[in-house]
């Protein structure tokens, strides 16, 4: 029993690590490699002028519910282990 902890928070580590990347392959984060290469031999980078956006896009909530997910499966296999260690 005690390993069931980690094993909860490896198995969700792998879930959201795997939830991320098909995220990135389905949203084309990996589509320009060419371009990507070339970017830290590039002497300056133009300063584009960013308007500040009127609301959250929709991954800042996703990342806020990955860490929560993470935050979460980490403080229980804490206290499993507390909780395994005084019982």
């Amino acid at each position: 029993m005690f390993y069931f902890g980690w094993i909860v928070l490896t198995f969700t580590g792998i879930s959201v690590s795997i939830a991320a990347f098909l995220w990135a392959l389905r949203t084309g984060q990996f589509s320009d490699q060419g371009r990507a290469r070339f970017l830290p031999l590039r002497d300056e980078i133009p300063i584009e002028k960013i308007s500040p956006p009127s609301k959250a896009p929709v991954e800042v909530y996703c990342l806020i519910a990955f860490a929560g997910v993470g935050v979460f499966s980490f403080a229980v296999t804490l206290l499993l282990l507390i909780f395994r260690i005084k019982g």
